[in-house]
């Protein structure tokens, strides 16, 4: 009843989320919890060895705590086994689940007994030999056993725990090859993630540190007294310590290790390409350059994934048209038989009309399990049946090679201790051999694969080519291991319209990083901007609202820094005259920009500007050559602007009046008044001179002469009359 019950809501919780991170979903197998009105609670706190020889000695710890209200006495934990070997990775979860007491035969060995107060704790430890075990010393029995802790008080049974021990003869061969693939997508994944033996699904911007403004009232790193703020309002930048912390020791651990990198920031690739901001694109592509310009070590992707109960072709082949290099999807949503008996390795190549793509296809089993690791849980029992998993698959009947992924969730908040000591148990298993991811890689491109398990020792048991056919959802069964399901609903794409807008701001980003000669306060913008585009906001359409307002606002109040100083007005009355236009730069960086001056009406004919360096916290005045054309008044309308032509900062609007015409009469009146004056002063000149001139002498005048002139006519008359 309570097995049937536990599945029933570990099936509800792997419903996903929408997030890709999460491939698996929520862990279907849990440890179990304890029975309702148990006398005690148990926590599994050693079981040992990891492997058990012949010659070697099982030993477990249990914790029991006395949650009832009387004193339990004579306290006894006894362990039993079932000697047949198990081959069927069903019956892990159903022996796990089940806490009722176990009465099959006498138990193989007792602990000491303890008496145990109300409230209290007390660790019983059971030990016994392998020989008393009876489990085959045939190097080809070797495999998982199951054992039972039950705790008595009595002799009557109160609770017990089922896990798991690993029977290795010696001359036992058997392996498999293992990578874990651990999400890295936080600073709290970096204590896990620089171990030697794990590989990375990254999201690259955690390998870069972008300043932020410092509250100039922040406590000092020192504590104590607070700064005093800058009089001058100098603005300090700087990247957040921890983020620092992280960029760098994951860039000194990249080396050596397989590196599948997401979009950078976690970018929703798919929801990007279907609303069409080509800035947005550009903008992650530059990023994921500029970081694997930096690091030294390969990076392949962008690597994108789905979870396994939404999983279908349409949304595989939307991920490859958006840019996706490579895929991550539980193997389950690929496998015809998600519970065959034999475990291929965790490669395959998708291919479809879309592309061809490599499929990294993690077990889902193994990391579901790996998922648990939370400070919450109990670290042994998963421990326990992550190697009874590995040893199950191990001993599967195949002649070929395999090799497993295990991919945690990374919404799971691994605790690093108890991952650590789960590692550290897979490296000591003998039948564990560990490998990295890229030879999965490698082995799809060059298809050295069987899809036999009779195939032959050299080529890997994978998934081989795969395409639309072969893709359906999955999800846990009720037995413990998965199964084929109709696809469960998935979330929509981002909104259009709000991926337009943080386009446009990105924009505006680009263009005050062209003028700025020191981009630092663009930092922390730019990645906001970049983190408003991950999937995550898909199931958070309000968070996603108030992120991208609070990015704009932000956007534009380093735009409002840069302004034109307003005027009254300006009068032209000449045919040509220089404007002045003021601009000020609040920024703490001198800027290199252009006014942009526009007129409403044809009156005035505007000649460019060259670019001018305002510098940081100062102001410059530009004169803006204005050709009038017609007398009026226009409008000028007047932005700082890029070299280009782009405008920066808010459109200022001044009044302007225009008339050439009044100075060419003027000039024309004073030219005529002039002349007045010249022809006046002759003609008195004339005058005056006539009155004054000496007199000549007067004698007769010639009659020929007056004659000629028309004056007179010479007398003939008076000759005759002489």
């Amino acid at each position: 009843m309570l097995a049937a019950l536990l599945t029933a809501l570990l099936l509800v919780l792997a419903v996903p989320t929408g997030l890709p991170v999460s491939l698996v979903g929520t862990a279907q197998a849990a440890p179990p919890r304890q029975e309702p009105g148990a006398p005690v609670h148990l926590d599994l706190v050693e079981l040992s060895p990891t492997s058990l020889a012949p010659d070697g000695v099982l030993e477990a710890q249990v914790e029991v705590t006395n949650t009832s209200s009387k004193p339990l006495t004579d306290v006894d934990l006894e362990l039993r086994t079932r000697a047949p070997r198990v081959t069927d990775r069903a019956l892990l979860a159903q022996w796990q689940e089940d806490t009722q007491p176990d009465a099959v035969g006498a138990p193989v060995a007792t602990s000491a007994a303890h008496t145990i107060q109300p409230g209290e704790s007390a660790v019983l430890t059971v030990r016994t030999s392998a020989k008393e075990l009876g489990y085959s010393p045939e190097p080809y029995f070797w495999g998982t056993r199951r054992v039972s802790l039950t705790v008595v008080s009595e002799d009557r049974p109160l609770a017990a725990l089922r896990s798991f021990v690993v029977w290795r003869p010696a001359d036992a061969e058997e392996e498999i090859t293992q990578s874990v693939l651990l999400p890295v997508t936080s600073a709290d994944d970096v204590p896990l993630a620089i171990r030697p033996e794990v590989d990375w699904w990254l999201d690259p911007a955690l390998l870069e540190a972008p300043a932020r403004a410092m509250d100039p009232t922040t406590p000092s790193d020192g504590g104590g007294e607070q700064e005093t703020a800058d009089p001058l309002g100098t603005v300090t930048y700087a990247p957040d310590p921890a983020a620092v912390t992280a960029a760098e020791e994951l860039t000194a651990a990249a080396p050596g290790r397989t590196i599948l990198a997401r979009p950078y920031a976690q970018a929703d690739l798919v929801s990007l390409q279907q609303a069409g901001t080509g800035p947005l694109t550009a903008a992650v592509q530059q990023a994921d350059a500029r970081v694997r310009d930096q690091l030294e070590a390969d990076l392949t992707g962008p690597t994108t994934g789905l979870p396994a109960a939404s999983a279908t072709a349409d949304l595989i082949d939307a991920q490859i048209r958006a840019g996706a290099k490579a895929l991550v999807l539980p193997s389950a949503v690929l496998r015809a038989d998600p519970a065959s008996n034999t475990t291929p390795s965790s490669i395959g190549q998708y291919t479809s009309e879309a592309g061809s793509v490599p499929v990294i296809a993690p077990d889902p089993e193994l990391s579901t399990e790996f998922t648990l690791l939370t400070a919450e849980a109990d670290t042994e029992q998963i421990r326990q049946r992550l190697l009874a998993e590995t040893a199950t698959i191990a001993s599967e009947y195949t002649d070929s090679p395999r090799h497993l992924v295990i991919a945690p969730s990374a919404e799971a908040g691994l605790d690093t201790q108890a991952a650590e000591q789960v590692l550290e148990a897979m490296q000591e298993a003998p039948w564990i051999r560990a490998g990295r991811t890229d030879a999965l890689l490698e082995a799809a491109q060059q298809e050295t694969w069987t899809t036999s398990p009779l195939g032959d020792e050299e080529n890997l048991l994978a998934l081989g080519n795969v395409g639309p056919i072969d893709v359906s959802a999955a999800s846990p069964a009720p037995e413990g291991r998965w199964q084929h399901i109709d696809q469960r609903s998935h979330p929509s794409p981002l909104d259009p319209q709000r991926l337009q807008t943080l386009s446009r701001t990105e924009e505006e980003l680009v263009s005050l990083g062209e003028v700025m000669e020191d981009e630092t306060a663009l930092e922390e913008p730019r990645r906001k901007i970049l983190e408003g585009l991950a999937r995550r906001w898909r199931t958070d359409p309000q968070g996603h609202a108030q992120h991208i307002e609070d990015v704009t606002e932000q956007v534009a109040a380093l735009r409002g820094e840069i302004a034109v100083v307003p005027a009254s007005g300006y009068n032209v009355i000449s045919d040509t005259a220089g404007v002045p236009i003021t601009i000020t730069n609040r920024l703490d960086t001198p800027i290199t920009v252009r006014p942009l001056v526009t007129s409403d009406k044809p009156l005035v004919r505007i000649a460019p500007s060259d670019p001018v360096v305002v510098p940081a916290g100062g102001q410059v005045d530009v004169m803006v050559e204005v050709d009038a054309i017609a007398n009026g008044s226009v409008t000028l309308t007047t932005v700082v602007a890029t070299a280009d032509g782009r405008p920066l900062s808010e459109p200022v609007s001044t009044p302007l009046t225009v008339n050439p015409s009044w100075e060419n009469w003027t000039t024309l009146l004073l030219v005529i008044a002039m002349g007045v004056l010249v022809v006046v002063g002759v003609l008195r000149a004339r005058r005056v001179g006539s009155t004054t001139r000496a007199p000549g002498v007067a004698g007769p005048e010639d009659p020929e002469e007056l004659a000629r002139s028309g004056r007179s006519t010479p007398d003939t008359h008076s000759k005759e009359t002489r």
